[in-house]
């Protein structure tokens, strides 16, 4: 079982690694048709981060964000991802493979979750619910 605070910074590193992966294409992209859509996505990410961040603060938690060495190496295959193919059927392909493992990751930290604080889980299942949007969304570029 995870408790609150766990369960609290699988959500924030979960937003994180949306923001950064939007970020990172967004760095290496110039504009597109799939920008807009990729922009109303971080700010969607931004929201659940930020709400993740209040909670865990309001509980006296430090967020715990992800690991240097992973955004790194997230921005290193996103960089050598795109120069292979910078389409925007292909960064949606790389986006939806992130939000499937953001669902997945998600499933498995609620399945764990001792479910103690009821907007935890409700912010967890928002979670879900972005990512599984996000998905809808980018499958228009495949």
């Amino acid at each position: 079982m995870i408790n609150d605070a766990e369960m609290l910074n699988g959500i924030l590193r979960n937003a994180e690694m949306g923001c950064q992966g939007i970020a990172d294409i967004r760095r290496c992209e110039h504009g597109g048709s799939i920008d807009k859509v990729l922009s109303a996505q971080l700010v969607r990410y931004g929201k659940v981060y930020n709400a993740a961040s209040r909670m865990l603060k309001s509980r006296g938690e430090n967020p715990q964000g992800v690991s240097k060495m992973s955004r790194a190496m997230t921005r290193y295959a996103t960089g050598m991802d795109l120069r292979r193919d910078p389409s925007a059927s292909h960064v949606a392909e790389m986006m939806i493979k992130g939000n499937t493992m953001g669902v997945n990751k998600m499933a498995q930290h609620l399945r764990d979750y001792d479910r103690t604080d009821p907007n935890i889980t409700l912010l967890a299942k928002k979670m879900m619910d972005i990512e599984e949007e996000h998905i809808k969304e980018l499958r228009s570029f495949l």
